[in-house]
């Protein structure tokens, strides 16, 4: 059964003679003073514990100046927390976005890339050094490969010292045994994949 009275029934409620009279009572001053103090009176006293829920309701909403800094963290400390964390986020995505603008830069991203990719699609973590000097020969933009130059260890050697400074997830390892080559290894937990503006424009000169 509802307990939501309608707008007709409460306008007949009030015309009545008693209630009419009782409106008319709390004009004078000295009831409505005394009808205030039972009014207060209820709601201290009322099981709902009303005041005391407002009051929790004050000090979690922010509401109330919680008045120590030992205390239990609001919903507006909260929202400025989450507010800032995704300022910092931001700003460590804008931070990644790397623009090169030398040759060596160019070679560096395009190889970063590729080591990403070849991570991602082909589920291996590292390049060995025949499969980087193969990538810097044919795999690299024509204008940029390693063609018939005297030092191909230190074409090699630059353009992978320059991928690491420009990307963390670009990592290098020495292998433990046998031949202890340098190996290229992906950190993908060092990776927050924004693609950077080149990659648009690599892949696009490469379709």
């Amino acid at each position: 059964m509802s307990s939501v009275v309608s707008a007709p029934k409460i306008n007949s409620i009030f015309n009545l003679p008693d209630v009419q009279q009782f409106l008319k009572l709390l004009e004078v001053p000295e009831i409505q003073t005394v009808f205030n103090l039972m009014v207060e009176n209820a709601i201290i006293l009322s099981e709902l514990n009303i005041l005391k829920r407002l009051s929790k309701l004050e000090f979690h909403t922010g509401l109330d100046d919680p008045g120590d800094e030992d205390h239990p963290i609001t919903m507006a400390e909260q929202i400025c927390q989450l507010a800032e964390r995704i300022d910092n986020k931001t700003e460590s995505i804008q931070e990644t976005v790397i623009e090169p603008r030398t040759s060596l830069e160019f070679k560096a991203t395009e190889f970063a890339i590729h080591v990403r990719d070849v991570a991602t699609k082909e589920g291996k973590t590292f390049l060995k050094s025949k499969e980087i000097m193969d990538f810097m020969k044919s795999g690299l933009s024509e204008s940029l490969r390693m063609k018939d130059i005297q030092n191909p260890r230190q074409f090699k050697r630059d353009v992978i010292q320059k991928a690491k400074s420009m990307f963390p997830f670009i990592s290098l390892d020495k292998k433990k045994k046998g031949r202890r080559d340098v190996r290229i290894v992906y950190k993908p937990e060092n990776d927050n994949k924004q693609l950077n503006r080149t990659d648009t424009y690599i892949r696009s000169k490469s379709t």
